[in-house]
């Protein structure tokens, strides 16, 4: 299944950085055409680099990053001469994430779990308990939730999902004050991973580099890191 899943991420990746599948068959760093909604995107995948830039930094993006190893890419002496060179359009590095992939469907702990379908994720809105689980964004909708309740129905942790694409869905996780280190993150990610994967859909988790109970909870329910991408946003 783990391959199966990256020939559907491939794909998803080669039409969101206008390149090839074929592409990601090798370690050269490609500059591509953007669309015309953002000036830059970047995607390390194997280590290889992909920049989708708009026309007005495309010929400095080729002339800074078309060689080299996309591994150190995302350095902060390379993040920042992207950052001020953004700057000069009035644009900025809002983040870098690393996101991981499944390696398939496995055992999970169904005991206390509570479902909820699109419909009836509308409840938490406004909820800050579960900001991370859910985004509440039209571009993203919110479609698939599970939570971990305890013997009184109070609930002590939710995952969301976020359809990010037709092919892939995020996973966000919220832990509530006095549940933590008892194994609820766990528990809900490897419930809504397994149920996403059935349902014939890639669950995909992302995080940041300083976040490592993050990182902890992806690799303890079956996810291993696979990309990363730098977000820009308009100053």
């Amino acid at each position: 299944m783990k391959q199966e899943i990256l020939k559907k991420v491939k794909e998803q990746l080669a039409k969101d950085y206008n390149c090839s599948v074929e592409d990601f068959d090798n370690r050269n760093n490609l500059i591509t055409n953007t669309d015309d909604k953002e000036i830059l995107k970047i995607l390390v995948f194997n280590g290889k680099a992909i920049l989708s830039a708009d026309e007005c930094i495309k010929e400095w993006c080729n002339e800074k990053f078309s060689n080299g190893n996309g591994d150190w890419l995302f350095l902060y002496s390379n993040l920042r001469i992207i950052d001020k060179k953004l700057n000069e359009f009035g644009y900025e590095i809002e983040n870098t994430h690393h996101y991981y992939l499944p390696y398939g469907i496995d055992d999970d702990i169904v005991n206390d779990l509570k479902w909820y379908n699109q419909d009836e994720i509308k409840q938490f809105k406004d909820d800050n308990r579960f900001d991370e689980a859910f985004a509440f964004d039209n571009n993203f909708p919110d479609v698939l939730a599970v939570a971990k309740i305890d013997e009184r129905g109070n609930i002590l942790g939710m995952a969301g999902a976020s359809k990010d694409s037709d092919v892939m869905w995020q996973i966000g996780i919220n832990v509530l004050e006095g549940a933590e280190e008892k194994g609820v993150a766990k528990t809900v990610v490897k419930a809504l991973k397994n149920e996403i994967l059935r349902r014939g859909k890639v669950p995909f988790y992302g995080t940041v580099e300083s976040h490592i109970i993050s990182q902890k909870v992806a690799l303890a329910s079956g996810f291993y890191p696979a990309f990363a991408e730098v977000k820009i946003r308009k100053i």
